[in-house]
C-alpha cells in the first residue's frame, strides 16, 4: 500500500526541499525513465522540466539503485519500480495554459511501504513535514494538497491551480476555476 502528498511546485520549490532535508536526509533525484539503467543523478530540478517524473531516493534505502528494463516493440527503455525499490516518486506539476491563462496541473510525492524498511517510512513522514512546516496548504480546498512558496507567489499573480489532469473547457470548469481569482 502506498502514501501520496499532493503538490503544486515549481521547480525552485522541489530544489528548496531536497536542500532543506539535506540535513536530515540527503536525498537523490533522477528521472524515473531513461535509455539506461544507471539512473543519472541530477543536482537540481532544471526549470525545463515541468511535468516529468522522478524518482527521489536515499543512499540509505537504495544504495545501488538501477533502473529495470521495460521492452517495448517500438522503443525500450529503462523505469525504476517504486514498488520494489525504496524510492519516492515525485510527479512534477506541468507547466501550461488553460483558456489563455497560465495554469499549474497538480503533482504529487508517492512512496509504496509494504516490504520495506521502517526507516523509509519515516524519511517520507520527514519530507511531509518538511513541506508542512514551509509551504501552506493548497488554496483551492477541493484540491487538497500543498503549495510551495514560489508557486504560491506565482499563483498570487493570476495563475491557476489544476487538479492534475488540464480539465476539459467545459460550463462547469470555468465556473469552478474562476472562483480562483474571482473579479
Amino acid at each position: 500500500m502506498g502514501r501520496q502528498t499532493q503538490l503544486h511546485a515549481l521547480p525552485q520549490d522541489v530544489n528548496e526541499l531536497l536542500m532543506g532535508m539535506h540535513s536530515k536526509e540527503t536525498l537523490e533525484v533522477a528521472l524515473r525513465t531513461g535509455k539506461d539503467a544507471d539512473p543519472e543523478r541530477l543536482t537540481f530540478i532544471p526549470e525545463n522540466m515541468s511535468g516529468q517524473r522522478f524518482v527521489m531516493w536515499s543512499e540509505r534505502f537504495a544504495p545501488n539503485l538501477q533502473r529495470r528494463f521495460v521492452a517495448r516493440v517500438a522503443s525500450p527503455y529503462y523505469r525504476v519500480d517504486e514498488q520494489t525499490e525504496s524510492v519516492f516518486e515525485l510527479s512534477m506539476p506541468g507547466v501550461t495554459t488553460w483558456q489563455g491563462r497560465p495554469a499549474l496541473t497538480q503533482g504529487r510525492i508517492y512512496g509504496v511501504f509494504q516490504n520495506k524498511q521502517s526507516e523509509f517510512e519515516k524519511c517520507y513522514e520527514q519530507i511531509i513535514r518538511y513541506i508542512r512546516r514551509n509551504w501552506r496548504k493548497n488554496p483551492v480546498e477541493w484540491m487538497g494538497g500543498y503549495i510551495g512558496p514560489a508557486a504560491s507567489d506565482w499563483f498570487n499573480q493570476g495563475g491557476l491551480l489544476l487538479p492534475c489532469y488540464i480539465p476539459p473547457v467545459r460550463s462547469d470548469w470555468i465556473q469552478r476555476l474562476a472562483e480562483q481569482h474571482p473579479h
